[in-house]
C-alpha cells in the first residue's frame, strides 16, 4: 500500500531563464526616461538675465582683524598700539569699509575679564557680527586655572 515517488533515474530538463525581454523591456524604460525627463520643469519657466560683467563674489574669505588687549589694557589692533577710543574709531572704520569683516579678540589670561568683556561689547555695538574670544586649548582641567 505504499506510495513510491520515483525520481526517475535519469537527469531531467534543467530550466533555464530567458532574461533577454527583461533586458529589452528595462531598455525601453530607460530611454522613454532619459526623452522625458530633460523635459520635466520645475516651477514656471523663465528667461534668465545675461550679465556681461558679473560682480566677484564679495563674501571672500577674509582674515579676521586680531584685537589684543594687553595686562596692561593697551589695545592693538593688528600689531597697532592704539588707545581704546583711537583702536574703537579705526574698528568703525573698517566696519564702513567691509562690514562682514570677523573680528578675533585675544585677551591676557592676568587680566579682568570684565575688561575683555567690555572691549568685545564695544566692538559689538560697532556693528560687527562675527566677533570670536581667542583662547588656548588646556591639555588638562588643571591646567585651565593657570
Amino acid at each position: 500500500m505504499g506510495m513510491s515517488l520515483d525520481s526517475g533515474g535519469g537527469k531531467g530538463a534543467k530550466p533555464n531563464i530567458n532574461v533577454t525581454p527583461l533586458v529589452d523591456v528595462v531598455l525601453v524604460l530607460l530611454i522613454i526616461f532619459m526623452v522625458i525627463i530633460p523635459n520635466v520643469q520645475d516651477g514656471k519657466p523663465i528667461e534668465m538675465v545675461n550679465v556681461f560683467n558679473p560682480d566677484k563674489d564679495r563674501d571672500e574669505k577674509l582674515e579676521p582683524i586680531t584685537v589684543t588687549i594687553s595686562r596692561d589694557k593697551i589695545i592693538s589692533v593688528e600689531d597697532e598700539d592704539l588707545s581704546r577710543n583711537a583702536a574703537l574709531a579705526r574698528l568703525q572704520q573698517v566696519y564702513q569699509e567691509s562690514p562682514k569683516r570677523k573680528i578675533l579678540v585675544r585677551g591676557d589670561a592676568q587680566l579682568p575679564y570684565s575688561a575683555v568683556r567690555d572691549l568685545f561689547a564695544d566692538i559689538q555695538q560697532i556693528g560687527f557680527g562675527g566677533v570670536a574670544l581667542a583662547v588656548n586649548k588646556s591639555r588638562s582641567w588643571t591646567d585651565a586655572g593657570n
